[in-house]
């Protein structure tokens, strides 16, 4: 999705301009996206959610499956558009992102330069000059896109120390679905979901411990969400091998 990332720069950038677009077609290579916590029961409602398969537990997040093959994303039509109401906050974030910097727990706002939002010659500029002065300032654009990114961040963060657990007790395991069409079958793999027969044989202490925290309204509705994977089929269908098909 970013094809060109690099850090904001007041002298590099001061002519870009910036124009929100009502397309998504900057993101029509993206099969998946992280989803916090916080946006993990929305997003559940229309994304089949899972976890990546060989996570380290201080590193794990739920992920929104937009594919069944790398390389697409079902949820962008032919004209751009998005195919729910809910578009991931890793989406919406686009053409900025956050870049870590060497020392730990730095960042550094970095925008994609080939992003259409600043292709045009009318918008919003992303430096302006301070009042009695010709030295630049960062403009709103970039002050909201700071604060959304920021909030984003910590967000991820806290969700991977939220789902801590889920390593911990091992309830995680490695999943394919089998997928069929058309009498013809097609298999997705690479990812983990919680099991439900380790989840019920969890002590009732530690099930209370998670109902407090919220993170056993997070496991169902991940859980629920890999219903979704119908949408999913409906809007991409696999591509059936020919091995498949013999």
């Amino acid at each position: 999705m970013f094809i060109n990332p690099e850090p904001i720069d007041k002298l590099k950038h001061a002519d870009l301009k910036y124009s929100p677009v009502a397309q998504f077609r900057f993101a029509a290579s993206q099969p998946s996206a992280p989803i916090p916590a916080g946006e993990l029961i929305e997003a559940a409602r229309y994304y089949a959610i899972v976890f990546p398969e060989g996570a380290e537990s201080d590193r794990l997040l739920p992920q929104a499956l937009f594919s069944m093959r790398a390389g697409a994303n079902a949820f962008v039509g032919q004209d751009g558009s998005w195919a729910t109401p809910y578009v991931p906050a890793h989406i919406r974030r686009y053409p900025f992102v956050l870049g870590e910097l060497k020392e730990p727990g730095k960042f550094a706002i970095m925008l994609d330069v080939e992003a259409p939002h600043f292709k045009g010659k009318e918008g919003q500029s992303l430096f302006v000059k301070k009042q009695d002065s010709d030295e630049l300032e960062p403009s709103d654009v970039i002050t909201q896109a700071r604060e959304f990114l920021g909030q984003f961040q910590q967000e991820l963060e806290a969700t991977t120390q939220l789902l801590k657990p889920l390593t911990e007790q091992d309830v995680l395991v490695s999943r394919t679905l089998e997928i069929k069409l058309d009498g013809k079958e097609s298999s997705m793999s690479g990812f983990c979901v919680v099991d439900p027969e380790k989840l019920a044989k969890l002590d009732d202490a530690v099930l209370g411990e998670w109902t407090r925290s919220g993170l056993l309204s997070i496991v169902f509705a991940h859980l629920h969400s890999l219903g979704n994977v119908r949408e999913l089929v409906r809007l991409q269908p696999p591509e059936i091998s020919e091995e498949k098909q013999s």
